[in-house]
């Protein structure tokens, strides 16, 4: 093991940590502080897919808690419109002031949401019909020009205020459905082989690692500061994307 690789152990284990507790983050969180290391290339194919057993096991086990009415009629078929439109439409625009527009959108969204929490004025507004559908909608635009929806299909859904468990369970059915959808990609092109696997065999333990001390955080937390984690660490994600 080179520095190199402990250092992607140490963030892959942060980035599973956070996913397990909150149910969404680690690819983001990975690859963002990954990519000054590998290949972003390198680190999608060999992370997507350990993220669709992870999210597999978590929504396995959390089972009773997803939301299924939200999840297939409430985010699938919007974000599955907005993807494939981003995929169509947008596959040629290579736009980086865009891109730190929606990392700019996402910090302010979730500053002021955060803030509303610390203060205790109680918990975030539900979005009207139309809006929540115009935020998946946009998310999945977003996921297939630039593979970055996942902070604004977040944002969206926290503001259902679900029940923390329900929020993680449903979250990782829906990673788990859309990720392997982009692992399926890697594999029929190429990008997924044997050298990647055995890259990926050797951060298994790491993965677990976050896993096991994500779990035992969701459990502890209570409902608020679950919600302040939420948007904390969206605050993060939407920093990744506006610098990154």
């Amino acid at each position: 093991m080179d520095t190199h690789f402990l250092l992607l152990a140490l963030f892959t284990t942060v980035a599973y940590t956070i996913q397990a507790m909150t149910g969404f983050g680690s690819l983001i969180i990975a690859i963002t502080l990954g990519s000054h290391l590998y290949p972003v290339e390198l680190l999608l194919a060999t992370l997507v897919p350990v993220d669709v057993l992870l999210c597999a096991y978590i929504a396995a086990r959390n089972r009773e808690s997803i939301q299924g009415r939200l999840l297939l009629r409430g985010i699938v078929p919007f974000m599955g419109l907005g993807l494939a439109s981003g995929i169509a439409v947008f596959q040629f625009v290579h736009g980086e002031a865009l891109k730190r527009a929606l990392g700019l959108l996402v910090v302010f969204l979730c500053s002021r949401e955060l803030y509303r929490l610390v203060a205790g004025r109680g918990n975030p507004a539900f979005l009207s019909a139309w809006k929540y559908r115009l935020y998946i909608l946009a998310a999945g635009i977003v996921q297939g020009v630039f593979a970055s929806g996942g902070p604004l299909t977040v944002y969206a859904v926290s503001r259902f205020n679900l029940p923390k468990a329900a929020f993680r369970s449903t979250l990782s059915s829906l990673w788990m459905l859309t990720n392997s959808v982009l692992a399926a990609s890697y594999l029929a092109t190429g990008r997924l082989t044997l050298e990647t696997l055995r890259f990926v065999s050797g951060l298994v333990p790491f993965v677990l690692l976050g896993l096991v001390i994500g779990d035992r955080l969701h459990h502890r937390v209570n409902e608020v500061h679950f919600r302040m984690a939420v948007f904390a660490v969206l605050i993060l994600a939407g920093l990744s994307v506006l610098i990154g």
